[in-house]
């Protein structure tokens, strides 16, 4: 099954980066690129850019960069058979496919048997939950919680029968392999290993879209007072919880007309706001917010506001959330509903406009910790001290200086404190915390070490390949003047090679050069180099050609001097023969790319 690179290629020119790119990250236009915030590492000033034109995207500040493709794949934790299966049924593009490696058919026939599988049982659920006999204390109990019809269809909302083997049946009926049934998370095999039972039973059931509209698992609710509460499907090659939101394929378009979302726990509290009105919003799955859901929601959305209970359960939950959103520069609003209720019931209980009066009055991060901590410390001298000695520690993690001034002053001001000494604790905190980063690894979460790998040559090698991209045009003066054999970087050879193989005379050489190297470490550098900036070079071709001259020169040069040193090793002048053997090797070695 492996995808004929005609068909590839068919498809990249069909892809529009821009609008592929735009469904994850909010872009605004400067210059000839489009610039956003990273969706693969934590930055607060947009650095991630994508060029239509020569249809890549690149990020200055973590490294990562490539085509369509490589975007898709990474951003979706997929493989590249199936980013091109993705872009080919949104395009309308039929592949025909080839032989794939048995690695490669495993994982994508697993993947895909996993959707088809999901996609059954919730139709499979759906029919119970409609079925007159089987299903009537399941709409019974909906109908209570208000929940109506069409939010039931439009979010296939269904119910797992009090049986032990009813989705084990359909399982067997579908003749699916015992390695995807467990695999799907859907049963479980007994103790004594001779058969399998249902997870889910006697429980209402929550199909989890991912962001393509496909069931990647399931999450259960009892209607009684049984324990647990709810229960979510285990990870798989489908079902990520660190990702993935509940809701978000519903929501993403009002997330982005209104630039916020608000951000609930439960099901239920999703499905409220959505059916009042209030259809930003995305559910956390009951299970705690990750650097992973922030960056995929700061796609959508530049304001997200966390909604919480107003009971001790729901004050730690907010807590535990935040340190996320602050080091992501995420602006953060925090929303404690009052009297006791979660946003299922105060929507129920107000309606749409007071739950959006009280989010309008949301308070920011700081704000929401500084009042915590004054409700449980005082203001005694005592008390400002323990609140000040929190607080140091929570300004210390704002990265940007002017935000963290506006807080120093407002705390100094709240606790009736001099500002100076304010600034004195936070800037002691601010430095332990920044060197704590430094002994730390420093690449971002994330971001492959790749990224940031630099190959060992003259930067000149570099630019004269990145010229090359920019200017078609200069590849004759490249091969006219033999300059490839005098790099040093093997890696930055063999893309001279394959930029030079490709020709001056195509259209998008940066797109065919990329659609031809193998690795990601290239693809990167290939996007790096194809976004560098030339608007103050005058005459590229004069430029070139200097740089051409100047890596040759310094190529002979160095052979010149490494020879005269042999000469004079063998003359007795006491130089270290083996080791200028070795290094004269070395660079025969990388010469020839051996």
């Amino acid at each position: 099954m492996m995808i004929p690179e005609e068909k590839i290629a068919e498809i990249l020119t069909a892809s529009d980066i821009f609008d592929i790119v735009s469904e994850a990250v909010i872009l605004k236009k400067s210059g000839r690129n489009f610039f956003g915030l990273c969706p693969f590492h934590s930055e607060k000033t947009p650095s991630f850019s994508v060029n239509p034109d020569k249809q890549i995207f690149h990020c200055f500040g973590c490294g990562v960069g490539g085509n369509v493709l490589s975007f898709v794949m990474k951003y979706h934790g997929i493989s590249f058979p199936e980013a091109v299966k993705m872009l080919a049924r949104k395009y309308n593009i039929v592949i025909e496919t080839r032989k794939m490696s048995p690695e490669q058919r495993k994982a994508v026939h697993t993947r895909e048997s996993l959707f088809r599988l999901n996609k059954k049982v919730m139709q499979t659920y759906t029919k119970v939950l409609n079925d007159p006999v089987k299903g009537r204390s399941a709409r019974q109990y909906l109908e209570r919680r208000g929940t109506g019809k069409q939010i039931i269809e439009q979010f296939q909302l269904g119910y797992a029968p009090d049986a032990w083997d009813a989705i084990v049946n359909v399982l067997r009926n579908e003749k699916v392999a015992k390695g995807v049934a467990v695999g799907s998370g859907l049963v479980l095999e007994k103790k004594q290993r001779n058969g399998f039972y249902d997870r889910f039973r006697n429980r209402l059931m929550f199909p989890i879209f991912d962001i393509n509209m496909q069931v990647a698992g399931f999450g259960g609710r009892v209607m009684d007072d049984s324990m647990p509460k709810y229960m979510n499907s285990p990870e798989s090659p489908v079902y990520s919880k660190s990702r993935i939101l509940y809701g978000l394929h519903a929501a993403k378009q009002a997330c982005r007309r209104q630039g916020k979302v608000f951000i609930v726990e439960g099901y239920f509290d999703f499905l409220s706001l959505y059916q009042h009105g209030i259809e930003n919003s995305v559910a956390s799955l009951g299970t705690a917010l990750t650097r992973e859901h922030v960056r995929v929601l700061r796609g959508y959305a530049t304001t997200m506001v966390l909604v919480f209970d107003s009971d001790e359960a729901g004050i730690k939950a907010a807590k535990r959330s935040i340190d996320i959103f602050v080091q992501e520069g995420i602006d953060t609003r925090i929303l404690v509903l009052p009297g006791n209720n979660d946003p299922d019931s105060y929507v129920m209980a107000h309606g749409r406009d007071a739950f959006l009066e009280l989010a309008g009055n949301a308070k920011t991060v700081m704000q929401f910790l500084l009042q915590l901590a004054l409700d449980t410390h005082g203001t005694s001298v005592e008390g400002r001290i323990k609140i000040l000695d929190e607080m140091k520690q929570y300004l210390a993690v704002i990265q940007d200086y002017a935000v963290r001034s506006i807080y120093v002053r407002e705390l100094a001001e709240t606790l009736n404190i001099d500002e100076k000494a304010v600034l004195e604790k936070v800037k002691d905190a601010y430095e332990r915390h920044a060197n704590r980063q430094a002994r730390g690894s420093l690449i971002p979460d994330g971001v492959d070490d790749s990224a940031k790998r630099v190959p060992e040559s003259d930067p000149r090698e570099k630019q004269i390949l990145s010229m090359m991209l920019q200017w078609p045009d200069l590849i004759s003066i490249a091969v006219e003047k033999k300059v490839l054999p005098s790099f040093y970087s093997k890696q930055l050879k063999t893309l001279g090679c394959l930029i030079i193989d490709i020709g001056k005379d195509r259209q998008n050489i940066v797109g065919d050069v990329m659609a031809r190297v193998e690795t990601d470490e290239d693809r990167q550098l290939i996007a790096s180099m194809a976004m560098e900036d030339y608007t103050g070079v005058q005459d590229p071709a004069q430029t070139f050609a200097v740089l051409v001259n100047r890596v040759i020169k310094i190529r002979n040069k160095t052979d010149r001097a490494i020879v005269s040193e042999l000469t004079k090793a063998k003359e007795g002048c006491g130089v270290d023969v083996i080791e200028l053997l070795k290094r004269k090797q070395q660079q025969i070695n990388q010469l020839h790319n051996s």
